[in-house]
């Protein structure tokens, strides 16, 4: 498993023909560097613009750093099912700011 995990990987161009949404989960004491935890995001099509007043321009694909958590106890932590279950729903965790300000 050492070995395994010394080798070096790159996906880079595998995570871009993703077509399905996807979420990234990390610590934000992870063993994954922050930049490269968001390069990936990036190369999903996440972050690159504005999601707009209305989240037109949202992405499909998701990006969680959780506080307070390293790679490995990150799947014991309460606030990871919080997070990743309305991704799995097909559903938005968040209101768009025209619902949060008519109060829908």
């Amino acid at each position: 498993m050492g070995a395994w995990m010394r080798k070096p990987y790159d996906w880079s161009e595998d995570v871009k023909k993703l077509r399905m949404p996807v979420m990234l989960v990390y610590g934000d004491s992870d063993m994954f560097r922050p930049e490269h935890v968001v390069e990936f995001y990036k190369l999903l099509g996440g972050g690159l613009k504005d999601a707009g007043w209305m989240r037109e321009h949202m992405s499909q694909n998701r990006l969680a750093i959780l506080p307070d958590l390293t790679h490995y106890e990150m799947f014991l932590a309460p606030e990871l099912p919080r997070t990743v279950r309305p991704f799995l729903d097909g559903k938005s965790g968040s209101k768009s700011w025209a619902e949060q300000v008519q109060g829908k």
